[in-house]
Parts: C-alpha cells; sequence; structure tokens
C-alpha cells in the first residue's frame, strides 16, 4: 500500500450532523475534481440525530417523522438507520479508494478491522458477525459502518459508542435487526473518555491505511 497524505479535523466541540455532512460532500467533490491531492478524517462527536442510508426501511424508525421531535437526516450511505449523539465517536473518512484497493467489501472489512485494533487497544475483546456488517462485543453491537462511493472516492464511515445514552437507540430498530442490543466501551472499560478514544483511533487509522497526516 502507497503512503497516503490525508488532512484530518478533530473538534473539541459537538458539532450538528448536517454541517459536518456538507463538509464531507465538499471534500469529496474536492477529491473528484482534482482539486484536492489529500484524503480527509474527521473525527467527533454530534448532537443527537438520527440518520438513514438509501433505500432505508421507515418502519425502523419508532417514533413519526411528522412529530419533528427529533432531527433526521436521510444521507448518501448504504445501511439502515442509526443514531448519533454526544458520548459517541463519530468517523468520517473521505478516501480516494483508487490509491487503496477498488473494492468496496475490501474497505468494509478493512473498517472492520480498524475499529477491532481501536477496541482491543483497551483490551475490550470483539468480533465481527457473519452476515453482518458491524462490530460486537457478544450479542451487543458496539460499533456500526457506513459508507456511500462516487468514483471510488468514500464518504461517511463509522461510529462506536463509547460513553452515551444508549436509550436514544430504544428509538429505532438499529440497523434494522430486530432485538439489536446496543453497548458502551464505558461498559467493558473504566474511566474512559472521548479524549482517549479519539487518540487511539487517530494512531490507528494513521497505521492502517499508512496515513501522513498533514494540515490544511
Amino acid at each position: 500500500m502507497i503512503n497516503r497524505t490525508a488532512i484530518i479535523k478533530q473538534p473539541d466541540k459537538i458539532s450538528f450532523f448536517n454541517d459536518i455532512y456538507q463538509l464531507q460532500n465538499e471534500y469529496q467533490e474536492a477529491l473528484i475534481s482534482g482539486k484536492l491531492n489529500s484524503d480527509f478524517i474527521w473525527i467527533g462527536e454530534h448532537q443527537l440525530c438520527y440518520t438513514l442510508g438509501r433505500g432505508s426501511n421507515y418502519q425502523n424508525l419508532l417514533f413519526s417523522l411528522n412529530d419533528q421531535i427529533y432531527d433526521v437526516f436521510f444521507i448518501n450511505r448504504g445501511g439502515e438507520v442509526t443514531c448519533h449523539m454526544p458520548g459517541q465517536l463519530v468517523i468520517y473518512l473521505v478516501l480516494d479508494l483508487k490509491n487503496f484497493k477498488k473494492d468496496l467489501n475490501w474497505y468494509l472489512r478493512k473498517i472492520e478491522k480498524t475499529i477491532i485494533q481501536i477496541l482491543r487497544s483497551f483490551n475490550i475483546n470483539c468480533n465481527t458477525k457473519k452476515g453482518l456488517t458491524g462490530v460486537w462485543i457478544g450479542n451487543k453491537k458496539i460499533a456500526s459502518i457506513g459508507i456511500g462511493c462516487k468514483r471510488w472516492v468514500t464518504i461517511n464511515g463509522f461510529s462506536i459508542n463509547v460513553d452515551c445514552d444508549l436509550s436514544n437507540f430504544n428509538k429505532i430498530i438499529p440497523c434494522g435487526i430486530k432485538d439489536c442490543l446496543m453497548a458502551n466501551m464505558s461498559d467493558y472499560t473504566e474511566n474512559i473518555t472521548i479524549e482517549k478514544v479519539k487518540r487511539i483511533v487517530k494512531k490507528v487509522i494513521k497505521e492502517e491505511f499508512n496515513f501522513n497526516f498533514v494540515p490544511k
């Protein structure tokens, strides 16, 4: 794998989903057009919201869109409905797969491997499940993946529940999986913080994708 450069952003404040989704799209278009040569990585938290991928089943939302009580976004990624909130770390990868491997299945498995490496850095024993995307601890899901791709430039990425309010998942059928149970890293590791996980996320992504991080 060739060495790659990537711009990385790690805001301390909790961000609104739509602002960062727009930012991802801007970087994706810049990579496609050739205006930008470096990939883009965003690591942070979102205010509470729900997102649905292409072809999502609205029946997996357990509240009415007419009520407008939650922020709901329909976005360009695979996968079903998921939830973002403070205490959950979200990682977006806008990567030109032409410089890695033009294979979305390879990319999904690469993300799963990256998540497993992150969690094992905290001595959390986790695994994948055959036929499902994401990472699990026993029968509980701790990390979700949803990607989009245009001209082999990716968008979106994955989320890891660090120490978030898991009751927010009760308002949906997470990832369209009936009776899906969710877990936090804090359930298995004492004194876990978003800051600690951010540092490990950055380190593992750098190693797994052979990145050289550069300023904007």
